[in-house]
């Protein structure tokens, strides 16, 4: 899938413009951002939920526009805007399946079965979690390429994310679909995916593949012999924390260079630390303002 300068505008402000992405199929993909900044826009916007404004959304070269067949190939549940609260799960199937034809009746009906969900059941009268694990069954048995989920793990408990989770890595294992995710559990998103995109003040701010990402980029822990930070670290990198003389910098194009350099402060203390997405959130995301831990 190919996006081209896609753009959408709502009440006279555009809330994503200029996104260009090549969604590759096999990739489980995160998409983070602050909130409001845009994320459920863009998913409603790419599944055509939202008439785009501008750019164009390909599948295999041919675009939505003249071959409405290829939404088909797309799956996406809109949190605020669905049919489901007054149907029961087996009516909800159904409508898929009319839908959807590659949706799998005996397959969503066993992974109902499995998972303790009864069909004659409204999904109104489930609990939230319940409402996210049948979310999940429902994504599966559509057996679409292109798989985009708005915060699939929001409100489940531990138990029943954990199978959400597991019903999810299971159909990967076996197919060759792209996944979208976005999420607030940037702890919970970085144990599934294998790269990040991250949304900007309405656009793409950071696509990154997290191994080299991680290649390049150092978390490090400093207590400086002095009190002054140097102006090269100041330049080089991004403050996490300054607790006292800890100091806790990500670096994101760490060199044998700039290493020597710090190495030279003869630090009290120089311990790299794993790098995490929250990491990558804080270094892409937070503004000057919300942090300006460097004096």
């Amino acid at each position: 899938m190919e996006i081209v300068n896609l753009k959408k505008i709502i009440e006279g402000k555009p809330i994503i413009e200029n996104i260009n992405l090549t969604l590759d199929k096999g990739q489980i993909i995160g998409l983070i951002g602050r909130n409001s900044v845009g994320k459920t826009t863009f998913f409603r916007t790419v599944v055509g939920h939202y008439i785009k404004d501008e750019g164009e959304i390909l599948i295999n070269g041919e675009t939505l526009d003249e071959n409405v067949s290829l939404k088909q190939k797309i799956f996406y549940i809109d949190e605020q805007y669905n049919f489901f609260s007054t149907y029961t799960l087996e009516k909800i199937g159904e409508f898929y399946n009319f839908a959807y034809p590659t949706f799998e009746m005996s397959r969503f009906l066993k992974l109902l079965e499995e998972n303790n969900l009864q069909p004659k059941l409204k999904y109104r009268a489930m609990s939230k979690g319940m409402q996210g694990l049948f979310k999940m069954v429902l994504s599966i048995a559509v057996n679409v390429e292109y798989l985009f989920l708005d915060e699939p793990f929001d409100g489940l408990d531990v138990i029943v994310k954990k199978r959400v989770i597991r019903l999810l890595l299971s159909e990967l294992a076996e197919s060759d679909k792209m996944v979208m995710i976005s999420s607030h559990n940037l702890l919970q998103l970085e144990n599934l995916i294998d790269r990040v995109i991250i949304l900007k003040d309405t656009t793409i701010a950071q696509d990154y593949l997290l191994d080299d990402f991680k290649s390049h980029v150092r978390k490090l822990q400093l207590v400086l012999k002095g009190k002054k930070i140097p102006e090269f670290l100041k330049k080089n990198s991004k403050a996490l924390s300054v607790q006292g003389r800890v100091i806790t910098v990500v670096i994101e194009q760490y060199t044998d260079e700039l290493e020597t350099q710090i190495k030279a402060l003869d630090p009290v203390v120089f311990e790299e630390l794993p790098l995490t997405l929250e990491d990558m959130f804080e270094v892409n995301l937070t503004k000057e303002a919300d942090f300006q831990l460097y004096i």
